[in-house]
């Protein structure tokens, strides 16, 4: 499998107050799974991404991260 290794920044100080502060306190959990992609164990930041998407249905970053665990698995 070739990997195609790209950085990806958020900027959410335009998110409505709710989508913002349900990213904050996912936050942690989102740079573990983050952390976790980066070495490749895909299932288990997928299921850390699913998290913070499920905690906060605002976070179409973690949406993405999630959707992408599972096409490249």
């Amino acid at each position: 499998m070739e990997w195609l290794l790209c950085d990806l920044d958020e900027v959410f100080d335009c998110d409505p107050l709710e989508i913002k502060e349900g990213k904050l306190a996912t936050l942690e959990l989102f740079a573990e799974a983050l952390a976790i992609y980066s070495e490749g164990k895909l299932a288990e930041a997928a299921r850390l991404f699913a998290d913070c998407w499920h905690q906060n249905q605002g976070d179409r970053v973690a949406k993405i991260y999630f959707e992408r665990c599972q096409e490249l698995r």
